[in-house]
């Protein structure tokens, strides 16, 4: 599943919607954490609802995301 929206970001937590590659299903204001854990591992093996595949077993790299603030850095 692909991130199509951030928002609510505090501090790291986070709302996102996804959208699945495979069916196209989408799910809105899943809670998200915004560090590099997260978005290189989590999202990536996210598995959709409707069809239960994942970005991964689909073979779609996911799109790179940058993280609000620095890893490491306390807020």
């Amino acid at each position: 599943m692909k991130v199509t929206k951030r928002y609510n970001q505090y501090r790291r937590d986070l709302c996102i919607d996804m959208e699945c590659e495979g069916c196209g299903a989408t799910e809105t204001n899943i809670t998200a954490y915004d560090d590099r854990n997260f978005w290189d591992n989590v999202v990536p093996n996210f598995k959709c609802k409707k069809c239960g595949k994942s970005s991964k077993d689909l073979g779609v790299q996911p799109d790179s995301v940058e993280t609000v603030y620095p890893e490491g850095m306390q807020i």
